[in-house]
């Protein structure tokens, strides 16, 4: 099956909060074009693969959807969960955030 991606609002104001911080506080406009098509690119291949990983057991994830998982991109963690035909992104946070 391949599914369609939906990003919460949520999620696109991380994405923005991230490249923001990498291209202006870090002064690394190069770095944050890489790193935005890099987290997409992982994000995009969710369409054929969501499935392979497993419902996350970690609480400050599966507060965002019961059925949450996660993977992670060079250091943070991209929280989504599976619903028909959909995998909705609900987070992009930094992996130091998540406890438990």
């Amino acid at each position: 099956m391949i599914y369609e991606i939906e990003y919460r609002p949520r999620a696109d104001k991380d994405i923005d909060k991230i490249i923001d911080y990498i291209r202006d506080d870090l002064s690394a406009p190069i770095a944050a074009e890489r790193f935005f098509k890099g987290l997409f690119d992982k994000i995009e291949q969710l369409r054929l693969n969501a499935h392979i990983f497993a419902k996350s057991t970690y609480k400050d994830i599966l507060k965002y959807d019961i059925n949450a998982r996660h993977l992670i991109y060079k250091g943070f963690v991209i929280i989504y969960s599976i619903h028909d035909k959909w995998v909705v992104i609900h987070r992009i946070i930094h992996g130091s955030l998540i406890k438990n």
